[in-house]
């Protein structure tokens, strides 16, 4: 259930990976993420978005979060299987199962 997220422009620059996405996430706001958020409540979609990136990748050392974008900074820098894998962790925000 839930639609995946598209992401319509993944761009590299040194060690951050851009997502611009087909949807917006965090309204007007921009949220920036150090480390992955402890309780997250269930409509705080970027904090939630934020700790499954966490998860996904130990080498994660940012994230943030604004309108349709997300910037994913990454220590060891950005091979095409870590981009792809984030990129599917983004897309998979809002699938609850399948």
């Amino acid at each position: 259930m839930g639609q995946p997220i598209e992401s319509l422009d993944r761009t590299v620059v040194g060690d951050v990976a851009i997502y611009t996405l087909d949807r917006n996430l965090a309204s007007m706001a921009t949220r920036s993420f150090d480390e992955a958020p402890g309780e997250p409540g269930p409509d705080d979609f970027a904090a939630i978005l934020a700790g499954r990136i966490f998860g996904a990748d130990p080498e994660i050392d940012r994230v943030y979060v604004a309108a349709n974008a997300v910037q994913v900074t990454r220590s060891a820098g950005w091979a095409s299987s870590a981009v792809q894998r984030i990129g599917a962790v983004i897309a998979d925000l809002y699938r609850f199962y399948g």
